[in-house]
């Protein structure tokens, strides 16, 4: 009101301003105007092919392009990327969706998302948090939320500042802020992305990157993340992903030969990270049963890092296996009764954890574990992802609770572990 009552005035006050007023319409009706029609060539395209078409079509070209590949996943990997780089990240996500529909052989792709997220944050390092926030829930295993993270830190956009310098940055950086309401799982997968970007901060040293794990708050709120930051610190020098990832470890790589005696020198969970996330120089061993009860019974001195070795362990196999239930259940089904249970609810735990979308499959696992009676600790794992993987009200937790037998749907559905 105030606005209208001074600018009457000053209509009366020049006469010329009417015929800015008149401009200035004008110019707000052509923008309305072009805006609509740019907005209606975006939902429709601009032949009148709607964006859902566009994206079908470019996932029909990666589809076709990896159809005769020895291994999809990987050239889908590689070649959505390059069909996706002139849209959205959101519509590059969309695309990969497409593209799981139509080739279930594709669940797992973290390397995708990764890769998604830091072309995205690299047209603007230090929107990097903004691109976290806009990573999609329950697909690509958070792989988005890993490259967001590497690309702002990676050591090339590291601008010349000590390890105490950046730790500010950092501490607090898994808790909700900025529109990130993150579910237990993401909070976790955070951690384990700091664990990533510890190692580039320190150069590679292993030592000093652990240690930083120690500094960064991550003990709190009920939950201690810490563990999984070693994690991703270890992880970095087992796998790394590429040429960055390679010049970053350059001489200070591990064999199959000195794993053991690497691990050897330090303690307790950082002994257990280093045990474990060695596993990719010994993949021949850990995808026999009786290959992975030997390599965990390495830690056996430490019940708590022999009982997470055989967790962590079967979240990888699970992916190994390309998520086939076949290959999980006669997997599982051949480990010592002991171990059985926490196969199949780890696999059952890492299909979700992989993918929404694959709830019906993963109590699947769990209807299988029936056979060999270890279905509550199936049951059980799913009824604490109800609530550490989906946000509540979520159509995804619905699904999830409404498959669970009764008793654990019941509790599902009231929140109880």
């Amino acid at each position: 009101m105030w606005f209208t009552k001074r600018f009457l005035r000053k209509v009366a006050e020049h006469k010329k301003a009417v015929l800015y007023v008149v401009f200035l319409a004008l110019s707000i009706i052509v923008a309305v105007e072009l805006a609509l029609l740019l907005g209606d060539q975006r939902l429709q395209g601009g032949d009148g092919v709607s964006v859902r078409d566009d994206l079908h079509a470019i996932a029909e070209q990666a589809i076709d392009f990896c159809k005769n590949d020895a291994y999809r996943p990987s050239c889908y990997d590689k070649e959505i990327p390059k069909l996706t780089e002139s849209i959205s990240m959101e519509d590059a996500f969309e695309v990969t969706r497409i593209v799981q529909e139509q080739d279930q052989g594709y669940w797992y792709c973290h390397v995708l998302g990764h890769d998604l997220s830091a072309r995205e944050t690299a047209k603007d390092l230090n929107a990097w948090k903004s691109v976290v926030a806009r990573c999609p829930s329950g697909m690509c295993s958070n792989g988005c939320l890993h490259g967001a993270f590497q690309e702002r830190f990676r050591t090339d956009a590291l601008p010349e500042l000590s390890v105490s310098e950046l730790k500010p940055e950092l501490i607090g950086i898994c808790d909700a802020h900025d529109g990130w309401s993150p579910t237990g799982l993401e909070r976790g997968t955070c951690a384990h992305a700091l664990g990533h970007l510890t190692m580039y901060i320190t150069k590679a040293n292993i030592e000093k990157a652990t240690a930083l794990c120690d500094e960064l708050e991550l003990r709190k709120e009920g939950s201690d993340l810490t563990q999984l930051c070693y994690d991703g610190a270890f992880m970095q020098i087992f796998q790394p992903l590429d040429p960055e990832d390679f010049a970053l470890i350059k001489g200070k790589e591990v064999s199959k030969e000195n794993h053991h005696r690497f691990c050897a020198q330090f303690k307790d969970q950082k002994q257990g990270a280093c045990w474990s996330e060695g596993w990719p120089l010994h993949l021949a061993e850990i995808k026999r049963p009786a290959g992975l009860v030997a390599f965990c019974g390495e830690m056996k001195s430490n019940a708590r890092e022999y009982e997470r070795c055989f967790k962590a362990l079967f979240y990888v196999v699970t992916a190994q296996f390309n998520f086939d239930e076949k290959k999980i259940i006669n997997f599982c089904s051949g480990l010592p009764k002991e171990h059985q249970g926490t196969c199949f609810s780890n696999a059952a735990s890492r299909l979700i954890e992989t993918d929404w979308r694959l709830v019906d499959r993963s109590v699947d696992i769990c209807n299988s574990a029936a056979v060999f009676g270890v279905e509550k600790a199936c049951y059980d794992e799913l009824l604490f992802y109800s609530r550490y993987n989906f946000k509540v009200g979520t159509q995804e937790l619905s699904n999830l609770c409404e498959k669970l037998p009764d008793g654990w749907k019941q509790r599902c559905e009231e929140g109880k572990e």
